[in-house]
């Protein structure tokens, strides 16, 4: 595989969706970011917006995943961004709730605190976007059970130049975890497992077409989909999963 070079990150003050940016011209190295999105797409076709100049969105064009690893490229994308939040200056520590969400489960304040989502171009390339609630106080957040880097930091706005160290080093980690799939798939697979929050949790896969699947989440089969017991087992590749209070 060619070796993977990001172009400058094109920045915009405000855009209507990053991904909607990037896959308007999808070559393969391309890095779409922005302070604002006005109609910023979520899976299966949610949209949502934030205040100006609270969230942060990059979209990155990877070239197609190698091999059968396509259903753990987003969860790989994940571990980019734990991994860029707890190097930076301003670190906080996030868990991965399977398929696409980033949490803090600890602290001053807990929720979701990034969303991910992937598209597929028509050449194969695909677009990696992710959401993160930066600079948003409480009555600035989309929901209830969302947060922000903000208040992950007891509510002092991030210093100048975190967003852009942000977007360095997460680009860095993804181009990184895209390679691993290729060359150290098992290696990448457990950094996963490291950061999930969701196996060994009691679960609710709620599916897209309203079924709902209630168990213990076991395991991520070879796929990257998830295994939940209870009576037997179902596998489940798209759908939203509640995690449960623990009893």
């Amino acid at each position: 595989m060619t070796p993977l070079r990001w172009a400058a990150p094109e920045w915009h003050e405000s855009v209507g969706s990053t991904n909607v940016e990037a896959l308007a011209a999808p070559r393969v190295g391309r890095v779409v970011v922005a302070d604002h999105q006005s109609a910023g797409l979520g899976r299966r076709g949610r949209t949502w917006s934030s205040p100006p100049g609270t969230a942060l969105a990059i979209s990155a064009v990877l070239p197609p995943p190698p091999g059968d690893t396509g259903g753990w490229l987003p969860l790989a994308a994940g571990v980019a961004v734990v991994d860029a939040l707890a190097a930076s200056r301003w670190p906080v520590e996030a868990r991965l709730k399977w398929p696409n969400d980033l949490l803090l489960e600890a602290g001053p304040a807990p929720g979701k605190l990034c969303g991910i989502l992937t598209q597929v171009a028509d050449d194969g390339a695909v677009v990696v976007g992710v959401g993160v609630n930066v600079d948003h106080d409480r009555a600035q957040l989309p929901v209830p059970t969302a947060t922000s880097w903000r208040l992950a930091r007891g509510g002092a706005p991030l210093p100048p130049g975190a967003r852009e160290d942000f977007v360095q080093t997460y680009l860095h980690l993804l181009r990184e975890v895209h390679l691993g799939l290729q060359d150290e798939p098992d290696e990448v697979r457990r950094r996963y497992l490291r950061h999930c929050g969701t196996l060994g949790r009691d679960v609710v896969v709620h599916r897209p077409g309203g079924q709902q699947t209630r168990g213990r989440a076991v395991r991520l089969d070879a796929r990257g989909a998830l295994v939940v017991a209870g009576p037997g087992e179902s596998v489940h590749d798209v759908g939203d999963v509640e995690h449960l209070r623990d009893q």
